[in-house]
């Protein structure tokens, strides 16, 4: 039988962290300002995808249930939340969308 992921909250080191059967497997980092945590940073240690999915989903759950509006600034966060959009949430998705280009004049 497979063990289940395990999700931590690290206040001190700003991140949110996946381990299965005590082996850490990545985490993402976050910076919080007023009312939004900025997801700026993920990190994987030969994570499949199962782990990435409860990372994500964990740390989703976890900062929106602090009261902290959601900022995707890391690459992979915006493209975990671009392919869910169910899981958009109390994300501000401004930042899901590229930059609009602007016509050289």
């Amino acid at each position: 039988m497979e063990q289940a992921f395990e999700i931590a909250y690290d206040p001190v080191r700003t991140r949110v962290e996946v381990s299965r059967a005590g082996r850490a497997l990545g985490f993402v980092e976050y910076g919080l300002r007023a009312d939004a945590a900025v997801l700026a940073f993920t990190q994987l240690d030969g994570a499949d995808e199962d782990a990435v999915t409860a990372l994500l989903d964990g740390a989703l759950d976890l900062l929106r249930d602090r009261g902290y509006r959601i900022v995707p600034l890391c690459p992979l966060v915006r493209g975990f939340l671009q392919a869910h959009p169910d899981r958009q949430v109390g994300v501000d998705t401004r930042f899901l969308d590229p930059p609009a280009v602007r016509p050289v004049a």
